[in-house]
């Protein structure tokens, strides 16, 4: 003989089983959104990386450039710079 009890205590089962896959699907679709924020925040990162870059490379030749046509400028007053400046390197790293 089936009691009410029994009946009430299988729903109750029933919907208990029903909650745990609606929770497990939520936590799928959470999952989901966390990856695809993730990944749309990396490539944001990615893309900042490669304008920061371009312009560093930029700047670096840039200053090459001004560096080479200096010392085509001025080649004694250059070697004459650089020689202090191994000097004065050189007796920091002495001490």
């Amino acid at each position: 003989m089936v009691t009410k009890t029994d009946t009430d205590n299988a729903k109750l089962q029933a919907d208990v089983e029903a909650l745990r896959k609606d929770l497990a699907e939520v936590t799928k679709t959470l999952k989901t959104m966390g990856s695809d924020r993730a990944n749309s925040v990396a490539q944001s990162a990615a893309e900042r990386v490669r304008e920061v870059s371009g312009q560093v490379h930029d700047q670096f030749d840039h200053a090459r450039g001004v560096a080479v046509d200096q010392v085509r400028e001025r080649p004694l007053t250059s070697v004459a710079v650089t020689f202090g400046i191994g000097m004065l390197v050189g007796g920091l790293l002495r001490k």
